[in-house]
């Protein structure tokens, strides 16, 4: 089947960016499962980014570049609330990649500039890429007790250095189109380089976005 490669240079290959022609059906795979049994609280499934997929993927990383990034969501319950589970919907990586570790991060964000603040995540959070196949990974954060503020939360990923330093990692992250700038990308671990110019759509008013999911347990209201 044809491929179409595209490749953006990138924070001195920081980051590329490919797209493919085939397209198959994405496989589930539960890491923990560690659910909430709380009666008082209801499980709210977040899809920000996902509803118009494609079939685009950021091919590779360069972890030395300390490159992070991370999708927005809004919280449409306007309620605060717990975050249980994060959902990686992750592409094939190339075979001649190493694997990378994977940093999970939570940041509260501005209300008036959509861009992340101080963390929520009080520890760190590590998730091992097993698989090279494309997928969707969901990995329970529940132990971490991390706030999902009113004002939405900012999910990011990091890919961390290999012992060999290599220039170029996987995994691969799914990447799709929407509406809305939702995604936002720093390096260095630079609080000010935060930024939402991370777009390869040519369409007016499409933006491209990281592929990301998220449930969140929010209390129920109590009736008297």
């Amino acid at each position: 089947m044809n491929k179409i490669f595209l490749i953006l240079l990138f924070l001195q290959s920081a980051v590329c960016y490919t797209q493919e022609a085939e397209s198959d059906t994405l496989s589930e795979t539960n890491i923990e499962g560690i659910i909430f049994n709380d009666k008082d609280y209801e499980k709210i499934e977040y899809s920000y980014g996902l509803k118009q997929e494609i079939n685009f993927k950021l091919a590779t990383v360069n972890p030395n570049a300390d490159y992070e990034l991370g999708l927005r969501f809004k919280n449409t319950s306007g309620k605060n609330g717990r975050i249980s589970n994060v959902i990686l919907f992750l592409h094939k990586s190339a075979k001649n990649l190493p694997l990378a570790n994977l940093e999970l991060n939570f940041y509260k964000v501005d209300s008036l500039t959509g861009k992340p603040l101080e963390k929520l995540n009080t520890q760190r959070i590590i998730f091992t890429p097993t698989s090279r196949k494309k997928g969707s990974f969901k990995i329970n954060v529940e132990r971490f007790n991390i706030l999902f503020p009113a004002q939405g939360a900012l999910v990011s990923i990091k890919w961390l250095p290999t012992e060999k330093h290599d220039m170029q990692v996987g995994p691969a992250i799914r990447l799709t189109k929407y509406k809305e700038r939702l995604t936002y990308t720093r390096y260095n671990n630079d609080p000010t380089k935060w930024g939402n110019n991370f777009n390869f759509s040519k369409k007016p008013g499409v933006y491209t976005n990281a592929m990301i999911g998220l449930e969140v347990y929010i209390k129920r209201r109590t009736v008297n």
